[in-house]
């Protein structure tokens, strides 16, 4: 202060040109800064080159601290991500819904003795690509042909296999919910699903079944019959059932997903919940993509062909397919929901089926470029066992009681299911940001001292510095000015005198 007062005075007096001031202000900067090295500079120098050496230093650390800094900042706005992985304990956790799909999913006793139609349902299947490698098993020929109707509307077929799918009385024969026994009618809900009609418990989203322990004991346990003596041609040429466990709220999706149990065998099905928790946008929570909230207010699902379920991945890619498809022929698969009418048998044959096994689905399935993943997802871990249905003594008793005909019949259909939480410990995957705006000051702080021994309040002396040595070059050219209007009206006033000595 008492040197910006005297600056002031010395303009106010024009006893000074400026540059005494600015080579004050330096001195004190530099016999003051808090800022390693500057002292050095400003010192007197104790040997030769001294003052060039902490110069050099002093530069050199400014330089180096500047290029940290930007690459922390360009390192921030790239917004790298953590993983995190928390466990958390609950009393009780809301039980997912099951998908329970029987493979074989044609009836050959209710499904109609059309031979255009079972030849479809025969190219539909995997068998049909398969029976060129299993021929030499055995010598007969299953192979349909036959000609083919433009007749059908579409919904010839789709009734037909309507009504030789599974039903749901003679596919259940117990429910059970923590020991006690449930009416199936009551809690399995009919729905058609990608591989076919199935049956999900625990789809209502208002009203979930709530486990409160674990084990076999404190979940779901149904008894299934699948009936292979009736299969016929089905998506799969596998027998026994296939399970989807997901959230309420998602569509039951299996061809991708699920597990398969064989029959013949007691399954348990211990279940372990995980939860993802990805950051939003700008965070690039998969690697190269960003992930959709669909949390936030306002939300709507894109989704058409499956407006009553949340938005996934999965459901999204497969709503593109069925676009596809629904593009090139007009006409929709009996087992998928859409606006367009149901095809026929020869629409099928024609368009569908060659589509479905077109080698560029692959290609187009890559041009799905709008189906991000959702930034929290859901899952559940399956640890699986099994072990036989029945023993056989107890198979032997059954057929010698009259109880069963066929010692087969139980190990070739009869599926014993449990599913159930083997803990109550959601595993939560949560990814953080790498770099904080704290963070950043807080490095700030350590590099400033590690380079220059400097802290915000040596920022703050430079700032000050910086100040000073403008207000003295202001106050210069103020005096060069000031000084040149001076000299300027001198010149005029001895003009002026020169001029009246002469008319004197």
């Amino acid at each position: 202060m008492k040197l910006l007062l005297d600056m002031d005075k010395q303009e106010d007096s024009g006893d000074c040109d400026g540059v005494g001031g600015a080579m004050d202000i330096m001195g004190m900067y530099g016999h003051s800064a808090t800022i390693h090295g500057v002292s050095k500079v400003a010192d007197p120098q104790i040997y030769r080159f001294r003052r060039w050496v902490w110069s050099i230093l002093l530069i050199s650390m400014a330089v180096g601290l500047a290029v940290v800094l930007y690459m922390q900042f360009t390192r921030f706005f790239e917004y790298p991500t953590v993983t995190m992985v928390n466990a958390e304990f609950h009393d009780e956790l809301r039980f997912p819904a099951i998908t329970i799909c029987n493979i074989n999913q044609y009836d050959r006793v209710r499904l109609p003795f059309a031979e255009d139609l079972r030849t479809l349902l025969y190219n539909l299947s995997e068998f049909s690509d398969l029976q060129g490698y299993l021929e030499h098993i055995d010598q007969r020929n299953y192979h349909y042909s036959s000609p083919m109707s433009p007749v059908d509307p579409g919904t010839y077929l789709y009734d037909s296999v309507m009504y030789a799918a599974p039903l749901l009385e003679e596919l259940f024969l117990l429910c059970m919910w923590k020991g006690k026994k449930l009416d199936c009618q009551d809690v399995m809900e009919r729905v058609i699903t990608d591989v076919g009609v199935c049956y999900r418990f625990n789809g209502n989203i208002s009203d979930p079944y709530i486990a409160g322990d674990t084990g076999p004991n404190h979940g779901l346990r149904v008894l299934l019959d699948i009936k292979q003596n009736n299969s016929f041609f089905s998506s799969t040429s596998q027998s026994g059932v296939k399970i989807l466990v997901n959230e309420p709220d998602e569509a039951p999706i299996l061809d991708n997903a699920g597990w398969f149990v064989r029959p013949g065998t007691s399954s348990n099905i211990g279940i372990r919940k995980e939860e993802f928790i990805g950051l939003k946008k700008p965070y690039k929570s998969f690697g190269t993509s960003y992930c959709l909230d669909t949390q936030q207010d306002g939300f709507k699902t894109p989704l058409s062909r499956y407006p009553d379920y949340s938005y996934t991945r999965s459901t999204c890619r497969k709503e593109c397919l069925l676009k596809y498809f629904g593009e090139k022929c007009n006409c929709r698969h009996f087992f998928v929901p859409g606006p367009e009418r149901y095809c026929s048998i020869y629409e099928f044959n024609e368009c569908l089926l060659p589509a479905m096994r077109d080698s560029e689905i692959g290609k187009m399935m890559e041009s799905c470029k709008g189906c991000p993943s959702t930034c929290q997802t859901v899952g559940y871990i399956p640890n699986l066992s099994s072990a036989d249905f029945a023993s056989s003594f107890i198979i032997d008793y059954m057929v010698t009681s009259g109880l069963l005909k066929d010692s087969q019949y139980m190990s070739n259909n009869v599926v014993d299911l449990r599913i159930y939480f083997d803990s109550l410990t959601v595993t939560q995957i949560q990814q953080k940001p790498e770099l904080t705006i704290q963070g950043i000051l807080a490095d700030l702080g350590g590099l400033m001292g590690m380079f220059l021994g400097a802290s915000i309040l040596s920022i703050t002396e430079l700032v000050e510095f910086l100040a000073l040595v403008c207000l003295a070059g202001r106050n210069r050219r103020k005096v060069s000015d000031n000084r040149t209007k001076t000299n300027s009206r001198n010149e005029t006033e001895m003009e002026r005198k020169n001029v009246d000595d002469v008319k004197f």
